[in-house]
């Protein structure tokens, strides 16, 4: 009886000390994005571990820690536990994004310009909105490198916008600029002056004619007897040799000024003869705000797509001014 016990308390022990170990066979390699959320179902090749393999715990993960990591994973079978380490590669390959309002910006020579207003936004996919820097940046931020840029002197340069992520990732974007002679444009607004003036003051002389005098006029003077018949009031006589003093002409009427304001110096002509013309606003600012929307909606095949523009005075007969957009 002793002997079957002893045996029977070997056999457990046996069976206890040789219980299965769980089966794991992790990766060998495995590279996340960064930023991105971990996939535990990629921990492990599941083809060549047992099948009811789960992950309970994942220590040391760092989605924001670009380079090799070592994680601390834990693995679930029922009530079968293991833990492994398992090494990964976080890696971002996510360039900055940068998005521009237009692709040409067009100015005055000497006129100030801004370069950051022309970009709408500069943002990295995971970290968000990138910040401006005045000077050169090669990490987290853009700036504009204006190459040759010459806001004086009338010519097309190109300007680049650069950024940079935290981890070094790095996207350009190029614009133009193109600078106008603001000489030509003031030249012939001084014309158009000096043509609106010589008409505004022919106008004024337009309805002055000259009255001629009449050479025989029945002024009332005659050379014979006149007997007048008071019953009748007739006059009865012959008529003598009449008057040849001229008559004094009458002053001319001048021609009545319209009820409404009219344009009398329209800085539209000094640009290119176009079908298209801007509305007329209160301020130079939002007529340029106009244009800046327009251009936006071209594409290469608009007839205006190469075309400048700039904000002039538009003056009306009552001396108030509006303003609208020449093309050039």
């Amino acid at each position: 009886m002793k002997k079957l016990l002893s045996i029977a308390a070997v056999a457990a022990l046996v069976l206890t000390g040789c219980s299965k170990e769980l089966k794991v066979k992790t990766v060998d390699k495995l590279t996340v994005e960064y930023g991105d959320t971990l996939d535990n179902n990629k921990l492990f090749d599941a083809k060549k571990s047992d099948k009811n393999i789960k992950v309970d715990k994942v220590q040391d993960f760092n989605a924001k820690k670009v380079g090799d990591q070592t994680l601390k994973v834990t693995f679930t079978d029922g009530d079968k536990t293991i833990q492994k380490d398992v090494k990964i590669t976080v890696k971002d390959t996510k360039k900055p994004e940068i998005v521009l309002k237009k692709d040409k910006v067009t100015i005055a020579a000497g006129d100030k310009l801004d370069l950051k207003d022309n970009v709408k936004s500069v943002k990295d996919p995971v970290d968000g909105a990138l910040k401006y820097s005045d000077k050169e940046t090669k990490k987290s931020g853009y700036y504009i490198d204006k190459g040759k840029l010459n806001t004086k002197k009338a010519g097309t340069y190109e300007v680049i916008v650069k950024a940079f992520d935290m981890n070094g990732n790095k996207t350009e974007k190029k614009f133009k600029v193109i600078v106008k002679k603001k000489e030509e444009a003031k030249a012939t607004t001084e014309g158009q002056k000096s043509e609106t003036a010589q008409n505004n003051s022919n106008a004024g002389q337009r309805s002055q004619t000259s009255s001629p005098s009449t050479g025989n006029q029945n002024a009332g003077t005659s050379g014979g007897q006149g007997n007048s018949t008071a019953n009748t009031g007739s006059s009865s006589g012959s008529n003598g040799a009449q008057s040849s003093a001229p008559s004094q002409a009458k002053p001319s009427t001048p021609t009545p000024a319209p009820s409404e304001p009219y344009i009398v110096d329209d800085g539209r002509k000094m640009g290119l003869p176009i079908s298209m013309q801007s509305p007329l606003f209160d301020d130079p600012r939002a007529a340029e705000a106009w244009a800046d929307q327009y251009f936006g909606t071209l594409d290469e095949n608009s007839p205006y797509y190469d075309l400048g523009y700039g904000s002039c005075p538009v003056k009306f007969s009552d001396g108030s001014d509006k303003y609208s957009i020449y093309w050039y």
